[in-house]
């Protein structure tokens, strides 16, 4: 597996796909090679046994289960007396195996990550889209067992693809109309068994990227009075992504439908295919409440992570009262054209070869 994700990297960077509009993927799909060739990376199927015997993976399901069935009945679509169970020894057996919702890859903060972000749950802020109740699952590979008390920062774009609290080229129009905005981005902490809980919506494409949505996970950070968070450590930085076929339905709805920019897939999409490799699985989980999209979604996701890791990604921008405000020297100040997390560029006299500057 190590040589084929090598491979793969290779392939990939010499594409010189870009990842952003105007970015460059090569910096994101090294440090992902790196994780998986860690001797000491773990992935959530490495902890079966222990999920399965614990009980967790039966009551994870069984609260799953319950959860999807409260939302329909809250919709209208189901009966509080309805509720259905699958046998939860078949959900056991084809844990980490069938269950598209086991996650450990290391991927980038992107351009686009501003920290000082609200801890809440409901991150729509007025956003329109395809509504997704999200659940998070932090468990601990080191340890087999669930995470407690973890911030789960989760932010994506809107469904015309557009990131909140930035000002970039290629973000939308590049113009500030929503860098005084902190929609579709928040944190939430986990419970006792390892869940935090957002509502957003399916974030929209844009150009160079496929659909995705952003995560950090925080250890051991103050909460403070104005409702953030500030100092602690952070343990792992992923993306989470959204079934192709899916996908193609959430695009002919309101307002994904009016997206004019360029789409780019999940298999062209080269952060993607980096987070398959590994034996891992980036895509939600994702149920209708009701009949069609519109109604509503749920969405689960279980990420393995180690938390004496130490990664440290880096923000754009901060949020304050009066929206996102630059992080003085920020590497990626200047995205796409200046920052120093640009990427990497080809020299000029070898342009199948990239280097960095």
């Amino acid at each position: 597996m190590v040589q084929l994700s090598q491979a793969l990297a290779a392939i990939l960077l010499a594409t010189g796909i870009v990842a952003h509009p105007g970015g460059n993927t090569n910096r994101e799909i090294l440090r992902r090679q790196a994780h998986l060739d860690h001797p000491n990376r773990r992935s959530i199927q490495s902890c079966k046994r222990d999920l399965v015997a614990s009980g967790w993976v039966r009551e994870q399901h069984q609260r799953r289960e319950a959860r999807l069935h409260e939302l329909r009945v809250a919709a209208g679509f189901a009966k509080a007396h309805e509720l259905v169970r699958r046998d939860p020894a078949e959900v056991e057996a084809n844990y980490g195996v069938e269950a598209a919702c086991t996650l450990d890859p290391e991927s980038t903060e992107g351009p686009y990550w501003v920290s000082g972000e609200l801890i809440r749950e409901d991150l729509l802020t007025g956003e329109k889209g395809a509504i997704t109740h999200l659940d998070v699952n932090i468990i601990d590979t080191s340890g087999c067992k669930p995470v407690t008390d973890a911030y789960v920062e989760l932010w994506g774009s809107n469904a015309t693809g557009v990131y909140t609290g930035v000002q970039a080229k290629g973000n939308g129009d590049g113009s500030a109309t929503a860098i005084k905005t902190n929609a579709l981005r928040g944190l939430q902490l986990t419970g006792s068994n390892g869940t935090a809980k957002f509502i957003t919506v399916i974030p929209g494409h844009y150009v160079g990227r496929t659909n995705h949505l952003h995560t950090i996970v925080h250890h051991g950070a103050k909460l403070l009075p104005n409702n953030t968070i500030q100092g602690g450590t952070i343990s792992h930085v992923g993306q989470f992504y959204i079934d192709q076929n899916f996908l193609g339905q959430v695009e002919k709805t309101s307002p994904y439908n009016v997206n004019k920019q360029a789409v780019t897939t999940n298999s062209a999409d080269p952060l993607f295919n980096m987070a398959k490799q590994g034996g891992d699985d980036p895509v939600l989980k994702i149920s209708l409440i009701g009949n069609k999209i519109e109604d509503g979604l749920y969405a689960t996701i279980d990420v393995g992570v180690n938390p004496k890791a130490r990664q440290n990604p880096q923000a754009v921008n901060a949020w304050t009262a009066n929206g996102g405000v630059p992080i003085p020297n920020s590497p990626w100040a200047g995205y796409p054209d200046s920052c120093r997390y640009c990427g990497f560029r080809p020299p000029k006299e070898k342009k199948d070869v990239l280097v960095e500057e």
